[in-house]
């Protein structure tokens, strides 16, 4: 949990992959990689996902902390920690996944949105919690607002993060963001722009690295 924690506050970035299928997952997960982002999430809900997890750590190694997103049952926990994902990353507080994550030893960015969501996710032994959606509740003046009264949980505003967000969101004292389409772009569908992508991954990474810990 306490080295998810600290690769949030390190690296302050996680893209997500979601797409029609992982066929791109790779190529585009290598480009992020060589732009700078750490944390990589790979959604459950796109086929193909855990065998994409599984190259991705056998090429990354230690070097990047691979992860699986749209965690929502304990089945989802075994599928993705048996392909070798570092972390789960949740859409909801379900306290079973949370137990059998605990179970298999592996962090959980935890999904929620409400006051009560989010603490529920922290007392549940979440790592963080994803503010989700956030975008579409206010943005930066929503996290700013459910932050004062639980300073103490690590928060990843997802949903709706663009470039201009990064430092607004991290400003007002989020641990990190995490962003799909406004990074990914087309990356992730046949034909899409690669060297796009590592565009803009530098230009995120760029921002992130500016509230990064030493």
């Amino acid at each position: 949990m306490k080295d998810l924690q600290a690769a949030l506050a390190e690296h302050r970035l996680v893209a997500i992959l979601r797409a029609a299928d992982a066929t791109r997952f790779g190529d585009a997960a290598m480009v992020l990689h060589a732009a700078g982002v750490r944390l990589i999430e790979a959604t459950l809900t796109t086929p193909g996902a855990p065998a994409a997890i599984t190259a991705l750590r056998l090429a990354l190694g230690d070097d990047a902390l691979i992860g699986a997103g749209s965690v929502r049952e304990p089945s989802d926990v075994d599928k993705a920690v048996d392909a070798g994902a570092a972390y789960l990353v949740t859409p909801t507080v379900n306290p079973a996944v949370l137990e059998r994550a605990a179970e298999r030893e592996t962090p959980v960015l935890c999904g929620a949105l409400t006051p009560t969501e989010i603490d529920q996710a922290w007392r549940l032994g979440a790592a963080a919690v994803k503010v989700f959606p956030a975008a579409a509740v206010g943005g930066v003046a929503y996290l700013r607002a459910v932050r004062a009264p639980l300073p103490d949980v690590p928060l990843v505003p997802t949903g709706g993060v663009h470039l201009a967000d990064v430092e607004a969101y991290l400003r007002a004292g989020a641990i990190a963001v995490a962003a799909a389409t406004p990074l990914l772009g087309d990356a992730l569908s046949s034909g899409g722009s690669l060297p796009d992508l590592a565009a803009r991954a530098g230009e995120f990474v760029a921002a992130a690295a500016r509230f990064a810990t030493a």
